[in-house]
């Protein structure tokens, strides 16, 4: 019996964590909620609440229906029509995963609306294809912390949990910025020590999880490869990161390609770090609003009525 919906939670997530450029992505907890519905005439966008509202209500170029058809052509099946309600909870073009989320919700649905016919290796192979890198999808449909990597179009992924302790605090500009302009900025080449120092870093952040050791982050945080650059389309950058440091976190970056900063702090510290970080913010002009989010240990889930 072929499912009448299908209720889909995907959390959000950051990515590179400092040097883990297209490498590291962790889930947070910012969920997107879609309720597919297929007992409709024509696929179409039934309601779209929270974040980005009226964007997501669009049909044109709706990224979760492109990638539930592009699911369908993989599994060489017709695409159903379908109705979405969406409840979304991920700031867009803010570095927290809201492209990867919405992509994972649509594969995912797909797959389970043709009996799991995906395998997680199939799932995480179509997310970076749409995406063109694999850390913020693998981060959401598994959960916890992903280090990722890419080998003849197939992608490893391997998970840790996060410490359950360890909050991100956040500052989430009202500035939007898209991952392609964040792209355009980059460097087509690294001098050989900031190749050794985005390494050594990208390695330590691993460790620093793996151990569950917070005196490593602030090492493992640094990053030569893209925030020196992205750097400047975000006013204020060095010091409402440096004001998260003095305000007990951890070690602070870039959320993605931005415009989001993070801090990973203690959950006693959180808080009042998110909070230094809009003031400092406030103080170059830059409006936005302070977040603490736990970082989520359980990826994408799927409930089936039938």
């Amino acid at each position: 019996m072929m499912p009448l919906t299908i209720r889909v939670q995907v959390p959000g997530s950051t990515s590179n964590l400092g040097a883990g450029f297209d490498a590291l992505g962790l889930a947070v907890d910012l969920p997107l909620q879609v309720v597919f519905h297929f007992e409709v005439a024509s696929t179409r966008v039934l309601a779209a609440r929270g974040e980005g509202a009226h964007e997501i209500s669009q049909l044109e170029d709706h990224l979760i229906l492109h990638a539930f058809q592009r699911a369908c052509e993989e599994l060489r099946q017709a695409a159903p029509a379908v109705g979405l309600e969406i409840n979304n909870s991920i700031p867009l073009k803010r570095g927290l995963g809201s492209s990867g989320a919405a992509i994972v919700a649509g594969l995912l649905a797909a797959s389970v609306y043709f009996d799991n016919a995906l395998s997680q290796q199939q799932l995480l192979k179509l997310a970076n294809e749409l995406e063109g890198h694999p850390e913020n999808a693998a981060a959401s449909l598994l959960g916890g912390l992903t280090v990722n990597g890419v080998q003849n179009e197939e992608v490893l992924s391997a998970r840790f949990a996060p410490p359950g302790n360890w909050k991100a605090a956040c500052f989430v500009p009202e500035l939007e910025i898209a991952t392609e302009d964040a792209r355009r900025v980059l460097p087509a080449s690294l001098s050989r020590a900031h190749a050794i120092g985005n390494l050594q870093s990208a390695a330590m952040m691993v460790a620093a999880f793996a151990k569950q050791n917070p005196a490593l982050l602030e090492f493992a945080a640094r990053d030569y490869l893209h925030q020196p650059f992205r750097k400047v389309l975000i006013p204020g950058f060095d010091d409402i990161l440096m004001a998260a440091m003095r305000a007990g976190g951890y070690g602070a970056f870039l959320s993605g390609s931005g415009s989001t900063m993070l801090a990973i702090a203690e959950e006693a510290r959180a808080e009042g770090v998110s909070r230094a970080m809009a003031k400092a913010a406030q103080s170059h002009g830059l409006s936005g609003r302070p977040m603490m989010l736990s970082f989520a240990q359980q990826g994408a889930v799927c409930e089936v009525t039938t």
